[in-house]
């Protein structure tokens, strides 16, 4: 795996944790338990720091990226999908970030938020806890449902299952 020392500061990855040779981390960047940072993934914590929690992924082409004196911080139970970029942002348990979208500067997504497939949040922008949100600039389209709830719980034990597969039979 592509994982880089900068400035002193080393990237931690715990021994349950998956991240792919083709995703890169560097610099002050702290992975939880259980999750999988798939290819392409670029976290850059040269000027703050980046932290995830336990059971998040990580997908595809993510890019994450601190603005100097902010941090990325990104709780338990997140899947964070393809193509998402993540800038200087909170994302609080429980959050599902749909592909394509954009967190700009200090957005706050409290716990078990949803952003829809390809949706700019703009900067500053704090999104409550349970709600749906959707567009460029995204905006609230309702509370998230139970079936989106269960989705994402059996989203984040698929992708557990995931972690230790490629943990566990991944080969070159």
């Amino acid at each position: 795996m592509a994982i880089y020392e900068f400035d002193g500061k080393k990237p931690f990855v715990p021994h349950d944790s998956f991240v792919h040779p083709q995703a890169t981390l560097i610099g002050d960047v702290k992975i939880g338990h259980e999750c999988l940072i798939a290819p392409g993934a670029s976290i850059r914590a040269d000027f703050g720091p980046v932290v995830i929690g336990d059971r998040c992924s990580i997908q595809d082409n993510v890019v994450i990226h601190v603005f100097p004196g902010s941090q990325v911080f990104i709780g338990d139970d997140v899947t964070i999908a393809h193509a998402v970029l993540i800038h200087d942002a909170q994302v609080k348990s429980r959050c599902v970030i749909g592909m394509g979208s954009i967190l700009l500067f200090n957005v706050v997504c409290e716990e078990d938020v949803f952003v829809s497939v390809g949706s700019v949040i703009a900067k500053g922008t704090r999104v409550p806890s349970g709600k749906n949100v959707a567009g460029n600039p995204a905006a609230i389209t309702h509370d998230v449902t139970e079936n989106q709830k269960l989705t994402a719980k059996a989203g984040i034990e698929y992708y557990r299952e995931l972690c230790r597969k490629y943990l566990s039979t991944m080969r070159e």
